[in-house]
């Protein structure tokens, strides 16, 4: 079930809810995700997998995955990467 491109819902954590794509098996518990989740390692039993199977290759960049998605009019979240520098996170934590 667990296989290369299958579509998942991320049922746990930070991105909870979210459409995640199997890039890559990394050993019996965990796979490599993306989509629309941060890429990052994920641990098989915060996924529900879907009968939905994307046809990319083993390890494939963001931007194939991205290309996947929308061949199969998945709906593509725009993930946005702040970046803060520590002295102004400091700033807007006292106020």
């Amino acid at each position: 079930m667990i296989e290369i491109g299958r579509v998942c819902y991320k049922i746990a954590g930070r991105d909870a809810g979210n459409i995640a794509i199997i890039v890559d098996k990394l050993d019996k518990n965990h796979v490599l995700i993306d989509g629309n989740v941060r890429r990052r390692k994920c641990n098989i039993m915060h996924l529900e997998p879907t009968k939905t199977i994307l046809k990319i290759k083993n390890d494939a960049p963001t931007s194939e995955v991205k290309k996947a998605m929308e061949y199969q009019k998945l709906i593509i979240k725009e993930i946005e990467k702040v970046k803060r520098s520590p002295k102004k996170a400091k700033k807007d934590a006292k106020k």
